[in-house]
């Protein structure tokens, strides 16, 4: 790594006193260096313990920054497991709730909601408070709305009773006080959860250190030194509870650039970093130092120069002035003006391209950022039609990209089954093909239902219900009815899996169920990696979306999907984070923040899109949502809403606009050697735009190179779409690849008459050659068995019969949706992690609970405590012959299928079948089962052409250390595990299912169905 060497202006940072500092750090000044090199000369040289300092910072993606770079200029530190504290603002705010929040009645797990939960809680809030001033006809805005007021509130540390007391005439007071009263039922409700929103961690978190100044001085007497980074992001609550703790002269240094304020919107006040001296004084009262970071040491003079001239526009505030590096190259701008949107996107494609194989740029090295995410589904499309791999980082955006879209639109059907839109995507997608036309005995056969049933809503679900009853409908071809058939398939085993599954399985099944895989893996090199990117993002939001309280709720899940797909929410998220694939990343301006590419591409610089014009001025007078001035923090220092509407909106729309320049900025600073600025003149048929004022400025520098420039707009355009693709264009074969594919299935020497004219037959005929050696080496088909071809069941529903047929009979005959347990997944995962070590590299299979045979539940601590037992055991040091073998066994007319978890082989001749369990050891009883089928299957599956000489099956519990439970196998136990199956299999096959109540009741999901079961656990 290269050594650190700070500038003049850095080094006065560094060695500035323990007194209170205000750090102006411009765009790409190395503010992150600079305040962890500050914090490590305070630790090496001012005698401060680790312990003593705290950084603190607005994301974990920042705080995870700032504290690897702590540790490159102190690597001593993570040798010795000294660590300085870094926690983002509403992780500060966390930790003393955490500590001391049972004073203010909040118990130290509570959970914190998220976004989502959030909102499906005011929903109920609204539905269920008086709200007669309120126009729920478009209820999404008045939610939309309470939870602007609910943000706004914790922002400024208020509560909606202040708004109920606070005098307020305003045209927006009627419905801003339905708005709080519906704020205090939410309220209510989060107290009956026990959880907390980001607004109460700031509020009760400052409520508790002032009631309770002890408690503020215990916090304070932790720490020598604080950092806050990111300062300018902060709202009136936060800095209200840092000047309770910290305030008095505490060695306080904040660092940010009020140029770079782009969430004024999410709260952040200006207020904070431009009266931070006067707020945190030193201890004789003197405001605060003020030291600037003004030379920017990531992008090239140019770009620094084109920042600078956007920065003026915002009207001062940040460093005095952006200056490049003395020895920085000067980088590259370049400015396309198109005629229409789909233009636009065609030639950012072809330009892209042009970077990666002529200028040899990575994929990585290139970032698109849009100011708003419906503005990215053009150009990826472009992208992707080249080959470009791309990730869409932007999560709103993401719903828009087409696998992510198609898994949406079965998550739609299964949870809202009136989404008639989500079910055409389907059926009218890849994986039906079917056409309008095949739709139309459907829509017939709703008509005459609605008509019969004087129906006029519910025809998504007619829909669902035609399909559900295809023999009824009339005139529907029979290729139509067979892919319907299949639809309606699928549908009922998802619709099956959606009552038992968590979300993020579900979603996994959908996909395997779909053949999405198969078909991403059917893609080329680019368009394979862009997928699977954009489908594991969506899963890790899956993954990530929990509920406050029950299970998972695909209906709340699929709202918080909606709010996604909202900007303004979209943006309510953590900073992006781009994976490191070799992929061109996509996402909104706001997302970018703290990130940086090589090659930045802006598109859509037009008139009124960016810098924007769009949404609703923050008008309190006006609209409900808005606190009132007299209730906000900085109500002083902001400026006054005169009673004038014309005068007030422009007070507003100066405010607005200058938040707009200030995300410019942000924009342009993201670039490092290449600034590319495009527009069009057609976003819609309506009208055209012209060039936004920012792409201007860029197009007026002197160094900016006109790449394309389309001065007469033209008539408006029929569609904004890109282009079908042109074969003849595009394919050297005559009239296109499909053309000479429709010929040759009439005339099957047409492909070769093509390959001749085209001087390449001996190519085609050596091609023909190979394809004919391979078809003539496949195996014959095998003829698929009949359903009814005897007794089907798994180890996992052998080991069920034999603890409990009817619990058998429930799980696999007359299936009952079953909970998800958390503690199966757990169970599952050490599973997986032991299979990952066997292996060697990771698994190809996307393990589901039902992968593993009989795994146990573990909690959480012994997932890692039974990897460690495993790690240290004698098995972690040997290569298994078999891993995840999977095995069909005979017996009889019934067949039984299994997946060993690993057969280790000691001694030649010599196999240890082992199944490992992630409890504790205990006697194995009917469990006993499982390991008789795997002595069966060791010895008649056919793993090898000879079986052992000798076998021995153990469970090995990883649950409190390490056991072994086994027993060695010879003919007169195989003969006995061979009848014990074979009585097990013709009960069950038999329709035995007779109740045996057993412990094994505790932990079954049917035992109030049950009514041995339920006397059983009563007694």
């Amino acid at each position: 790594m290269n050594r650190f060497h700070p500038s003049p202006e850095q080094q006065a940072v560094i060695d500035h006193p323990l007194a209170p500092l205000r750090v102006v750090a411009g765009a790409g000044t190395g503010k992150t260096t600079t305040m962890a090199a500050r914090l490590a000369g305070l630790v090496a040289s001012k005698g401060i313990e680790p312990e003593q300092a705290l950084g603190i910072t607005f994301t974990n993606k920042a705080a995870e920054e700032l504290a690897d770079r702590v540790h490159v200029h102190l690597p001593h530190l993570a040798g010795e497991g000294r660590q300085i504290e870094v926690l983002t603002y509403h992780g500060f705010a966390h930790a003393i709730l955490r500590e001391y929040g049972a004073l203010v009645g909040v118990d130290r797990d509570a959970p914190v909601a998220s976004t989502g939960w959030t909102r499906q809680l005011l929903t109920d809030a609204l539905g269920a408070a008086p709200r007669p001033e309120l126009d729920l006809t478009a209820r999404s805005h008045r939610v939309r709305d309470l939870a602007g007021l609910a943000s706004r509130l914790g922002d400024h540390l208020r509560t909606p009773a202040d708004l109920l007391d606070a005098p307020d005439d305003s045209p927006a007071t009627a419905r801003r006080l339905d708005l709080a009263r519906a704020l205090e039922l939410y309220a209510e409700r989060k107290r009956s959860l026990g959880i907390v929103d980001y607004g109460d961690l700031v509020l009760l978190s400052h409520r508790l250190v002032t009631d309770h100044p002890s408690i503020a001085e215990r916090l304070r007497s932790r720490y020598r030194v604080v950092l806050l980074d990111e300062y300018q992001d902060t709202n009136p609550g936060q800095r209200e509870l840092l000047r309770v703790v910290f305030g008095g002269g505490f060695p306080v240094t904040a660092v940010g650039d009020p140029d770079q304020t782009i969430y004024e919107w999410r709260g952040a006040s200006l207020e904070n970093f431009g009266r931070f001296g006067v707020h945190f004084p030193d201890a004789d009262g003197v405001p605060a130092a003020t030291v600037q970071l003004t030379v920017n040491r990531r992008s090239g003079a140019d770009i620094v120069d084109v920042a600078e001239r956007v920065r003026r526009q915002i009207g001062g505030g940040g460093v005095d002035g952006l200056r490049p590096l003395d020895d920085a190259d000067p980088g590259g701008i370049e400015v396309a003006r198109l005629r229409t949107a789909p233009d636009e996107a065609e030639w950012i494609a072809e330009r892209v391209v042009r970077l990666h194989e002529e200028e040899e740029h990575a994929w990585r090295d290139i970032g698109i950022l849009f100011r708003r995410h419906r503005q990215i589904a053009l150009v990826r499309e472009a992208l992707e039609r080249r080959g470009v791999p791309v990730e869409v980082a932007a999560l709103g955006g993401l719903l828009d990209v087409p696998e992510v879209a198609d898994l949406h639109a079965w998550l739609r059907v299964l949870g809202r089954p009136d989404d008639a839109p989500a079910f055409a995507r389907i059926v009218l997608g890849a994986g039906y093909r079917l056409g309008l036309g095949d739709l139309a005995p459907v829509a017939a056969w709703v008509r005459s239902r609605r008509r019969r049933d004087h129906d006029t809503e519910g025809v998504g679900i007619a829909v669902l219900e035609a399909v559900d009853r295809l023999e009824e409908l009339d005139d529907l071809r029979p290729e139509a009815t067979r892919r319907l058939r299949r639809f309606r398939d699928s549908y009922r085993r998802l619709l099956g899996a959606a009552q038992s599954l968590g979300l993020a399985e579900l979603c996994r099944v959908v996909l395997d169920e779909t053949g999405a895989w198969l078909e991403v893996e059917a893609l080329d090199d680019a368009a394979r990696l862009s997928a699977r990117l954009n489908l594991y993002r969506f899963l890790d939001l899956a993954e990530a979306w929990s509920p406050l309280e029950g299970v998972p709720s695909l209906e709340a899940f699929l709202d918080h999907l909606d709010l996604l797909d909202e900007d303004d929410a979209a943006e309510e998220l953590d900073t992006a984070s781009v994976g490191g694939e070799d992929a061109v990343a996509m996402l909104t301006v706001h997302r970018s923040k703290g990130l940086e590419w090589p090659a930045v591409v802006l598109p859509a610089l037009a008139h009124s899109i960016f810098p924007s014009t769009y949404g609703t001025l923050p008008d309190p007078v006006e609209q409900p949502g808005h606190l009132p001035v007299a209730l906000r923090l900085d109500a002083e220092w902001a400026d006054p809403l005169p009673d004038d509407e014309k005068e007030r909106k422009s007070i507003l729309r100066e405010s607005r606009d200058a938040q707009e320049w200030r995300t410019a900025y942000v924009a342009v600073t993201r670039a490092q050697r290449l600034l590319v600025a495009t527009s069009a003149h057609w976003y819609s048929e309506r009208r055209s735009r012209d060039p936004s004022l920012l792409q201007t400025i860029i197009r007026d520098h002197p160094s900016a190179r006109i790449e394309a420039w389309v001065d007469d707009p033209g008539d408006p355009p029929e569609m904004l779409r890109l282009p079908p693709d042109d074969p003849a264009s595009a394919d050297p074969l005559p009239g296109g690849w499909r053309a000479v594919i429709g010929d040759a299935l009439t005339d099957p020497d047409h492909a070769r008459s093509v390959a001749r004219g085209l001087d390449v037959a001996a190519a085609y005929d050596a091609q023909m050659e190979q394809l004919r050696i391979t078809l003539t080496g496949l195996p014959e088909p095998v003829e698929a068995e009949p359903e009814d071809a005897g007794f089907r069941t798994s180890v996992t529903g052998l080991v069920t019969y034999a603890n409990c047929p009817k619990r058998f009979y429930w799980s696999e005959v007359d299936r009952l949706p079953r909970r998800p347990s958390a503690a199966m997944r757990r169970g599952v995962d050490l599973h997986r992690r032991i299979e990952l070590h066997n292996r060697g590299s990771m698994a190809l299979e996307e393990a589901g609970d039902d992968f593993y045979d009989a795994p146990d539940a573990p909690t959480a601590s012994e997932v890692e405590s039974g990897f460690t037992a495993f790690s240290a055991s004698r098995f972690a040091a040997d290569r298994p012959r078999l891993v995840e073998a999977p095995f069909e066994l005979v017996v009889d007319d019934a067949r039984i299928s299994g997946r060993i978890d690993a057969v280790y082989e000691p001694e030649p001749g010599f196999w240890e079948v082992i199944d490992f369990k992630s409890g504790r050891a205990r006697e194995s009883g009917p469990n006993r089962v499982q390991l008789q089928a795997y002595a069966l299957a060791a010895t008649e599956a056919g793993f090898t052409p000879e079986p052992p000489e000798r076998l021995r099956v153990a469970f090995v519990y990883l649950g409190d250390g390490l056991k072994e439970v086994g027993e060695d196998v010879d003919d007169g136990w195989l003969d006995e595990a061979r009848g014990e199956i074979r009585r097990l299999v013709g009960d069950a096959a038999a329709e035995r299912f007779t109740p045996t109540p057993s412990e094994a009741c505790r932990s079954c999901d049917f035992s109030r169905f049950c009514a041995e079961g339920s006397a059983w656990l009563e007694a």
